[in-house]
């Protein structure tokens, strides 16, 4: 049996890019990783077998949406998100400006099988969908992501 430790060590980089990529905030990241962590291990019970991973992920999709839900009171002039410029840093903002005005499933789609390298059927569980609607939802994903961004660079 795999410890705790090692399924962090294991897990917790592709975790914290998953995070990274919904929120746009390092620090946020790490704690929602963290968090994932703590949930993950205090729900080992209610794991029922199948890939550890696509468990976790689930996990990590609950812990983001539970903290984009309690966070929806602060306005957002509130949060001062001050980015160096420069050409990777603009590039990187089109590409989350563009995720961002993705529906919800579409954006998780991408990130979850083109960032964190997940199988359709891993992604299928984490979304609560069956692999044959994950395909077509990865495949709307892509389409509508390739369409803004050459919209945005004629």
């Amino acid at each position: 049996m795999q410890t705790i430790e090692s399924f962090y060590r294991e897990h917790a980089r592709s975790v914290f890019a998953f995070l990274l990529s919904l929120t746009r905030d390092r620090m946020l990241a790490e704690d929602l990783t963290q968090d994932t962590f703590i949930k993950a291990t205090r729900s080992l019970s209610g794991f029922r077998g199948g890939s550890p991973r696509s468990w976790l992920f689930t996990i990590a999709r609950s812990v983001f949406i539970d903290h984009t839900r309690k966070r929806r009171a602060v306005p957002a002039e509130a949060v001062d998100r001050a980015v160096p410029g420069g050409p990777d840093v603009e590039e990187r903002e089109l590409i989350d400006a563009i995720l961002t005005r993705l529906p919800e499933g579409q954006r998780m789609a991408l990130l979850l099988v083109d960032q964190a390298g997940m199988t359709y059927a891993e992604m299928a569980g984490v979304v609560g969908i069956s692999p044959d609607a994950a395909k077509g939802l990865l495949h709307r994903a892509r389409h509508n992501f390739r369409t803004a961004y050459q919209e945005a660079n004629p």
